[in-house]
């Protein structure tokens, strides 16, 4: 498990379809996930997964808003009568 700002994430060997070995990074520590709408997220360098903390982290606030903005259309999309069921 490697962290960075206090954020968990691991590192992750694996073999693609065509049995070519891959890796990344993928962090699920809900310090930083919890309230908005990813449970997840990978990158393909250490760099790269840094950025996307730091992200996570120093826009915290936006993107709880876009998730109440997103939660608010979804429930709209539902109460119209635009919305079948399927």
């Amino acid at each position: 498990m490697l962290e960075y700002r206090d954020v968990k994430f691991e590192y992750k060997e694996w073999r693609t379809w065509n049995n070519q070995l891959a890796c990344g990074y993928t962090c699920e520590d809900q310090k930083i996930l919890e309230g908005v709408n990813t449970v997840s997220f990978g990158a393909r360098s250490l760099d790269e997964m840094h950025a996307k903390i730091d992200g996570y982290i120093n826009n915290r606030s936006r993107n709880l808003e876009l998730k109440e903005m997103s939660d608010k259309a979804i429930q709209e999309f539902y109460n119209t009568n635009h919305y079948k069921g399927d």
